[in-house]
């Protein structure tokens, strides 16, 4: 018998809610960065994300541009307000989304499964207790994710052969 509770789609939006998206589909594991890129593009000492195949993120309203700065993650945008929806890792491509929490409608849904990049938390930040926790990346062990992942790689032709999850160590 099957006691997880089905996953029930997200609906999330930009500040100016012109752009309004949904995640068909739960993450393929929601994790909190550390590093200093994340903290960077999150304006905050950790960036926490869903991380998503793109084709289960269904934009329902709005139009969306996309910025690709020098060094840095492809991030989706709202075409009118700017606000960062979702963005592709370099290593990883377009198939794979790193949807914000925090512009989910109910992002309290999604706590972290796994805190990355640990080595550059801030210090008054405290990891709870029973979350793995990496100082760079790393398995957590979640049933079905490292495949859900390869899968939409090699879909791409791309066969990974570095690091964890297909991404460069940073």
């Amino acid at each position: 018998m099957n006691t997880e509770t089905p996953f029930v789609p997200l609906t999330g939006s930009c500040r100016c809610e012109q752009a309004r998206f949904r995640l068909e589909t739960a993450p393929i594991i929601t994790h909190a960065c550390h590093c200093r890129l994340c903290q960077k593009l999150s304006g905050s000492p950790f960036r926490s994300v869903a991380m998503i195949e793109t084709a289960r993120v269904t934009l329902l309203e709005g139009k969306t541009l996309s910025f690709h700065g020098k060094k840095s993650q492809k991030q989706i945008q709202c075409a009118d307000c700017g606000c960062g929806l979702w963005t592709h890792h370099p290593d990883l491509g377009d198939g794979i989304a790193f949807v914000g929490v925090g512009v989910l409608d109910e992002g309290e849904r999604l706590p972290p499964e796994a805190h990355y990049f640990v080595r550059s938390k801030h210090p008054w930040i405290a990891l709870p207790p029973g979350i793995p926790a990496f100082e760079q990346l790393g398995d957590p062990g979640k049933a079905g994710a490292r495949e859900r992942v390869m899968a939409v790689l090699a879909a791409k032709g791309h066969v990974p052969e570095k690091g964890d999850w297909g991404l460069e160590k940073r």
